[in-house]
């Protein structure tokens, strides 16, 4: 499902009340918005589109993208195994390669200390920290893992590390370091029997890691400070197990992204070479606000309120769309958009 100018259309299934919401066009209009529903009163509207281009349209491999704070958009392209900043309107404006960083292949962006950002190499695994005009400042090796998947800022203070299992860390999926890269802790075994089978995703919101992995049917919450674990349902990952892939909903987690505004979206594929994505939209304490929304854009990224996603065209390169959650009144959203406590209002 693509999101065009003026139409609002729904794909979605309640989390609570079970029930299928129909899609609806209106009227295009100098003041319409692009908007794509999720159940009861939650709703992205997207704000806007931007073509990723250098003199021509670029077809990207993202594995991170980062809005930086002072304005350009960092991506790291597998492909390319180099970091590429582009200003607000798309154009590319710097290729950072090997030379410049140390990175051998760059899979991972995180914000650190404000305007600062941290690259995780999925190669020779270490992070790099670099300033806003890309200028390397330092680097840190992570020798507790093997093959580094996903960087997550912790509160600022900590840093933690999905890997892939083996390595000296072997059995453990997250890391989590200090800053400066003091390692801290290693955590969260794989599944039972699933060694070195699908991956972990993580999320952060302030001190709370959430963890999702491809081959469970359920989130962790792990609290740093406390250093307890609270576990919910992934309802998604439930309904596959019990219906399976000969139904036709063989989705399986492929990100997880925790926003400012107080919520969870898990993301779902059907394989590497989707052109699907369904999403899902929690609380962050786990309570399902909304379950099924399907969309052809993939999320790369969080800001605040804000979601970055990506599509890709064989001739229009790729393309960035920014979309916004916000609340349609509804009062079971009231948590996620509270204005006291976001800005969102």
């Amino acid at each position: 499902m693509t999101v065009r100018k003026g139409e609002r259309t729904g794909d979605v299934a309640g989390a609570r009340a079970g029930r299928d919401r129909g899609s609806g066009r209106r009227s295009h209009s100098a003041q319409a918005r692009p908007t794509v529903e999720f159940a009861f009163g939650a709703v992205f509207t997207s704000i806007r589109t931007i073509p990723l281009r250098a003199g021509r349209a670029e077809t990207l491999d993202v594995s991170g993208l980062l809005h930086a704070a002072c304005g350009r958009f960092w991506v790291a392209d597998a492909r390319a195994a180099a970091l590429k900043i582009y200003s607000e309107q798309g154009w590319r404006l710097r290729t950072l390669g090997r030379e410049a960083t140390g990175l051998r292949r760059p899979v991972s962006l995180t914000p650190l200390h404000g305007r600062w950002i941290a690259a995780l190499d999925g190669s020779l695994p270490g992070v790099v920290v670099l300033d806003e005009s890309g200028r390397a400042l330092s680097r840190f090796p992570l020798p507790e893992l093997d093959c580094p998947v996903q960087l997550c800022n912790l509160g600022d203070r900590r840093l933690a590390v999905v890997g892939s299992g083996f390595g000296p860390g072997a059995g453990k999926l997250v890391h989590i370091y200090t800053a400066g890269g003091e390692h801290i802790e290693s955590l969260f075994a794989e599944p039972r029997g699933e060694r070195g089978a699908g991956r972990a995703f993580v999320a952060a919101a302030g001190e709370a890691l959430y963890l999702g992995h491809s081959r469970c049917d359920s989130f962790w919450i792990y609290d740093v400070e406390a250093h307890s674990v609270v576990a919910f349902p992934s309802l998604t990952a439930r309904l596959a197990r019990r219906l399976g892939s000969e139904a036709g909903f063989g989705w399986t987690l492929c990100g997880l992204f925790a926003t400012a505004c107080g919520a969870l979206l898990a993301a779902h594929s059907r394989g590497s070479a989707a052109r699907e994505y369904l999403y899902d939209l929690y609380a962050l304490d786990g309570t399902p606000v909304a379950l099924g929304l399907r969309a052809a854009q993939r999320v790369v990224g969080v800001e605040g309120p804000f979601f970055y996603a990506l599509s890709r065209e064989p001739h229009a390169g790729t393309t960035l769309a920014v979309w916004r959650l916000e609340s349609a009144g509804d009062a079971s959203l009231a948590s996620l958009a509270d204005p006291s406590s976001n800005g969102m209002r």
